[in-house]
């Protein structure tokens, strides 16, 4: 880009000479502009006749002659960031903000939301952080896992409103009486974002690469073998029955990339370009189901993060004309490492609870009256008086504001009672990391569901490491072979879940704190806001109206 070269020779004038006039020669500037003097006084004539700078050289070899830098950068640079924004080109913009987004914050309010680009309706959401990894894993955040899902297909998947799985890659499935064989009947005619027919062969490996893969596979390790029992009919053979094989699939983690180009896709929405601080999303032309209405999603980096993180804005951030709501299935939660002695961890669990009502009650992000599934309160439990507390324990938590905020609550109170608590906080990656959990005296977290309440609740209990410190090792890797053994049928897996779930809370293993009341605040200009299970917005069905009616 032209126009932001010359921005920063001029910047490198002003740095080094400033704004009031000065006297150097050619070959000075020619130094600070890096470049041969030929060129240095070709530059310096452009900027003087921009107005940006005057430039009275004295005639004869040698002579020293005035430079006077008469523009800010800013000033400059505002003007053209402005014309990047108009024109989508953030990453430009970017670079005139010296690769600091928060910088741009102020400028790039007008430019984001619903809008119309080259006759494209393009939606543009404010992100405070960078996205990363986009490739199918067990372990991701919110944002990522919803994007996931809009790349790549798997063979089933879950739609908003949907408690049962629907038909993806596969477009049909059926279970043997035994439950032993599944046989998913592959869509053909479907394509690859670069372009290429996704074959029967295709998947058969993307499905044997996620079995192969310990990150996404631990959900289906009572798989026996995956083959082709026929052209475009893939079977699956099981050690033991499972009627949720299908829901399993539906994971975010079970998605199938291209298996020889893990970045390629096969979902609404391929991926146009993917920076730290950008990610630009485009309708995918030879999407198999129906096409999204968006031509485009844009996620702009503002680094600024908003005051409530379950609550989206995809716009300008003044007062909603609308807003979308949800409870979030999901909960913010804490366990007791089983070592500590029974009175002392049911003196923690109601120090925690109680702060948490204290501090939270009133928040509208956040709902304290918790019910893990429909009808399961967390019970009261009885609190032993004069429980006598340690000099030292250690939390590690999930890095959430709202966990911080509540643990330096209970630092300060159990302080006061001659108690240090020494906190460690851990982001969404590192709280998987091998042997993380394992100096834990106290845990904080949260559980984020996607899907049916009930499977979503089961796959945490299966995947979440924490149940290791809370339960012991021996009695969470029981429980998870007793909860896989339930599973024949839907009706025994919800039977033994429900009592599984009601002897936990009775027992004070896991104590859920509160729900995230998820908010999608929309906007002027976009239409049909629909909010998936996991509080994002379904990017296939938002639209934009006409720009003519904006």
């Amino acid at each position: 880009m032209r126009q932001l070269q010359k921005i920063r020779q001029y910047q490198r004038l002003s740095v080094h000479y400033g704004f009031t006039p000065q006297l150097t020669t050619l070959a000075d500037v020619a130094g600070v502009m890096l470049c041969s003097e030929r060129h240095a006084r070709t530059l310096l004539r452009q900027l003087a006749q921009s107005g940006w700078l005057s430039w009275n050289a004295q005639p004869g070899r040698g002579h020293r002659a005035t430079l006077h830098c008469m523009a800010t950068t800013h000033e400059l640079s505002a003007p053209l960031m402005h014309a990047c924004l108009e024109k989508g080109d953030y990453q430009s913009a970017l670079q005139l903000a010296d690769g600091d987004p928060a910088s741009l914050h102020h400028i790039i309010t007008p430019f984001l939301g619903g809008k119309w680009l080259k006759h494209q309706p393009t939606l543009r959401i404010p992100w405070h952080r960078p996205l990363t990894s986009l490739h199918p894993a067990l372990h991701r955040r919110r944002a990522e896992q919803h994007i996931i899902c809009a790349v790549h297909a798997g063979l089933t998947r879950y739609e908003p409103g949907q408690t049962q799985p629907v038909a993806d890659l596969a477009h049909h499935w059926a279970c043997s009486e035994n439950g032993l064989r599944w046989h998913f009947y592959l869509r053909s005619g479907a394509h690859w974002h670069n372009g290429q027919p996704v074959s029967d062969d295709d998947i058969l490996s993307a499905v044997q690469q996620l079995l192969a893969d310990p990150a996404r596979n631990s959900g289906l390790l009572h798989i026996a073998a995956v083959t082709l029992a026929a052209p475009w009919c893939l079977a699956i053979n099981l050690h033991s029955a499972d009627a949720l094989l299908a829901h399993r699939l539906a994971h975010h983690a079970c998605r199938l990339p291209h298996p020889r180009q893990p970045e390629v896709g096969a979902g609404p929405f391929t991926i146009a370009r993917h920076h730290s601080h950008f990610l630009r999303l485009e309708r995918q032309p030879w999407y198999f189901a129906t096409h999204p209405l968006l031509h485009a999603i844009e996620f702009w980096r503002t680094g600024v993060a908003t005051e409530k993180p379950a609550w989206i804005t995809v716009g300008k951030g003044h007062v909603p004309q609308e807003a979308v709501t949800s409870t979030s299935g999901g909960f913010a939660w804490l366990m007791v490492n089983a070592k500590l002695p029974a009175a002392l961890a049911a003196s923690l669990r109601q120090q925690a609870l109680s702060l948490t009502r204290q501090r939270f009650a009133r928040r509208d992000d956040l709902q304290t009256r918790t019910e893990i599934l429909p009808g399961m309160p967390v019970p009261d439990l009885p609190v032993p008086d004069n429980v006598a507390l340690p000099t030292r324990l250690t939390l590690v938590g999930y890095d959430a504001p709202e966990l911080r905020e509540l643990a330096e609550k209970w630092r300060v109170q159990l302080q006061q009672r001659g108690c240090e608590l020494h906190t460690n906080w851990k982001d969404r990656d590192g709280w998987y990391a091998p042997e993380t959990l394992d100096e834990a005296d106290l845990l904080l977290g949260d559980h984020l569901a996607s899907g049916m309440a009930e499977f979503a609740l089961a796959e945490w209990f299966v995947h979440e490491p924490a149940w290791s410190m809370a339960l012991g090792e021996a009695r969470w890797q029981t429980s998870k072979r007793q909860l896989m053994q339930h599973s024949d049928s839907e009706a025994h897996f919800h039977t033994h879940l429900t009592h599984l779930f009601q002897q936990l809370l009775a027992q004070g293993i896991c104590t859920p704190l509160y729900h995230y009341r998820y908010r999608i605040n929309a906007l002027e200009n976009v239409q049909d806001m629909v909010l998936t299970a996991g509080g994002w917005l379904d990017f296939t069905r938002a639209w934009l109206p006409p720009s003519a009616v904006l």
